[in-house]
């Protein structure tokens, strides 16, 4: 065993350069900040009231929305795993009758309103530039949206909710420009055209974010981003139409753990 050890000991030593370079790096982000909801359009059942973001309050106040990533990369090649909740609750006095689905709240009754769209996305992501200090990335991105639509009278006598899981692809492009070690620039975009993949169900997005970050220190970079957000569905067979625009501005890190 003694002479396998001492065999083997000096191999390792010589490979582990190469084992570490061969090796992807792994890079964790996180960004939060305030979100504007410019837009919420919603409509549920056949016979539901078409409403706003300012209908039910959703303008009144800003949300504080959040992102958390997790990128594998290996020279031209990259893979971004993307955890995007967005939650919004808000209580309005309706001014006037809102048919959801088979419930009517009548104008004046005080409603609780919650909305929940969450986005979990995987992307690949291939450098057609990969120089510097220009790096074009292009790829392709598919999400599952969590979505929650309920509304609830303050006296808890009615309650109407909608839930739905959906599948959407995207192109997605990435343009890095990083002049040296100490900071960068990024535009990022993902984006499709509407198409169903379950069943009779369309959905959509657009994803494109400004980002300008600088390093803290050696794997450590500190960032600011400004982002317009959109999507939404529509499901004929549930009666569901709804579509969004938010926009955010947020701070963020991001930390590739190789190099700590």
């Amino acid at each position: 065993m003694r002479a396998l050890v001492a065999a083997l000991v000096p191999s390792l030593l010589v490979l582990a350069p190469s084992l570490a370079a061969s090796a992807p790096r792994v890079i964790l982000g996180y960004e939060t900040g305030p979100t504007y909801i410019a837009q919420n359009d919603g409509r549920y059942g056949e016979t539901g009231t078409p409403y706003e973001a300012g209908d039910v309050g959703q303008q009144e106040t800003l949300a504080v929305t959040r992102r958390a990533t997790v990128e594998l990369a290996h020279g031209r090649h990259a893979v971004v795993g993307l955890y995007a909740p967005l939650e919004l609750a808000t209580r309005v006095r309706l001014d006037q009758d809102l048919q959801f689905r088979d419930e009517r709240f009548t104008g004046g009754t005080a409603v609780d309103h919650r909305y929940v769209f969450d986005g979990f996305r995987l992307s690949y992501l291939y450098a057609v530039l990969p120089g510097a200090p220009w790096r074009l990335e292009a790829g392709g991105s598919l999400q599952v949206r969590s979505a929650l639509v309920a509304f609830s009278s303050v006296d808890g006598e009615q309650y109407a909710a909608q839930s739905d899981i959906g599948l959407v692809g995207a192109f997605k492009v990435r343009l890095t420009y990083r002049p040296d070690a100490s900071w960068w620039g990024q535009l990022e975009a993902d984006a499709l055209s509407t198409f169903g993949l379950l069943g009779d169900t369309s959905g959509a997005i657009y994803d494109v974010a400004l980002h300008a970050g600088r390093a803290v220190r050696p794997g450590v970079d500190a960032h600011v981003t400004l982002r317009l957000l959109g999507g939404g569905a529509e499901v004929p067979s549930q009666a569901i139409d709804n579509w969004g625009n938010y926009v955010s501005a947020s701070a963020g890190l991001r930390v590739e753990l190789g190099a700590l």
